[in-house]
């Protein structure tokens, strides 16, 4: 009987091993409890290996050092836990036994290093027999040794897939550039840089794994993707003069609000990255388009409704003035509000004194009056 599976990449073990069944679930904990809890943190090592490999191996669990069959599909998805989206890179294989989906979180080394082989692989190798595997290795840098993990990929005849140049450098060019407003800002928390570079290079290798998808649909190897499921965000939009959109989409991340700023034109849009951090004016993100063009993005604490209650003002300016008339506001979209006493209403409650009930689309004492932006922002200077 044709089986589907899901399989995933486990650094500890340096090996694929299955995703969510309770045997393997079960072994990894027992796994962590031998390893314990400081030197499971710090990742591979070829003991905590050897311990992993042999506590699934006690478990009846089967890991494989390489994944084979016809290439199908690339795609990514997104899952949530403990309030956090994930991103996924997902791989499809067909054999014998039936497929099998390889998860990857397009955050780590394998998952991106994996992309620019997928690159090559899905314009020659698409529909035809591959092998995937991975390897941890120890690398000295000025005299400090890290751990990398490599992805492999090879053709039917055992040829290893070269990876498609200059994504590398692309993603480290973009994420520098994500950077800088914040450094020309007086940022330099090194925490702060390194989770907007992060960030940055996350969304360059999933959008392209996303193209690599219309590849397989295009030579009728692969079905269109479905459209995705709504993750739960905190969002907001203002219009410029121009009629372009600006669309926030926020959530929590260890202690921050972090998320994107996404700006929607005639011929396309442009994405950046966003981190705020606490300033005088309330939660500010600074951020670069592609274009060049600077934004800054404040998050603020309104006047009282008529009720007596505060909601969340959402300023975009380019050079210090508002590009929109009106505040936007900041609310939760349909799939955050499923979730009660959600982080992102604890974060905003912490930083501006707001009560998360009024991050619902309609709060008591909402209004229709609006106050402009430039007013408000020109409210906020005085109170300062």
């Amino acid at each position: 009987m044709a089986t589907n599976r899901l399989m995933q990449r486990n650094n500890l073990a340096d090996a694929f091993i299955p995703v969510g069944d309770d045997a393997t679930n079960k072994a990894l904990a027992e796994a962590r409890t031998q390893v314990g809890d400081a030197e499971w943190k710090k990742g591979f090592s070829p003991e905590t290996k050897k311990i992993v490999r042999d506590t699934l191996k006690a478990h009846g669990v089967r890991y494989e050092e390489r994944l084979q069959g016809k290439l199908l599909d690339v795609q990514t998805a997104e899952t949530q836990a403990n309030g956090e989206t994930f991103h996924k890179l997902r791989v499809t294989l067909e054999h014998d036994g039936g497929k099998t989906t390889l998860s990857a979180d397009m955050d780590s080394e394998f998952a991106q290093r994996l992309v620019t082989k997928l690159d090559t692989a899905s314009r020659e190798h698409a529909g035809e027999e591959v092998t995937i595997g991975a390897f941890a290795y120890l690398a000295d840098r000025n005299g400090r040794e890290f751990v990398n993990h490599a992805a492999t990929m090879k053709d039917a005849a055992g040829q290893e897939i070269p990876a498609a140049p200059g994504h590398f450098q692309a993603a480290q060019e973009k994420a520098r550039a994500a950077q800088e407003p914040l450094k020309t800002a007086g940022i330099a928390d090194k925490k702060v840089l390194n989770s907007i570079a992060e960030t940055t290079r996350e969304a360059y290798f999933k959008g392209l794994a996303d193209d690599l998808h219309s590849r397989f649909v295009e030579r009728g190897i692969a079905p269109k993707k479905a459209e995705r499921e709504q993750y739960p965000a905190l969002e907001a939009g203002v219009k410029d003069p121009e009629g372009n959109w600006h669309n926030l989409s926020l959530h929590e991340k260890e202690g921050r609000l972090v998320g994107t700023l996404q700006r929607r034109e005639a011929d396309g849009y442009q994405k950046v990255p966003l981190v705020f951090e606490k300033t005088e004016k309330g939660l500010e993100a600074t951020a670069s388009l592609e274009d060049g063009t600077p934004l800054s993005v404040v998050l603020s604490k309104s006047e009282p409704t008529p009720s007596g209650l505060e909601k969340v003002n959402v300023i975009v300016s380019q050079n210090g003035t508002p590009i929109h008339e009106h505040p936007g506001r900041l609310r939760e979209n349909a799939a955050l509000q499923k979730i009660p006493e959600h982080r992102e209403g604890k974060a905003i409650r912490e930083a501006l004194g707001v009560d998360p009930q009024m991050l619902k689309p309609y709060a008591p004492g909402q209004t229709q009056s609006r106050a402009p932006a430039k007013a408000v922002e020109k409210a906020q200077g005085q109170s300062l």
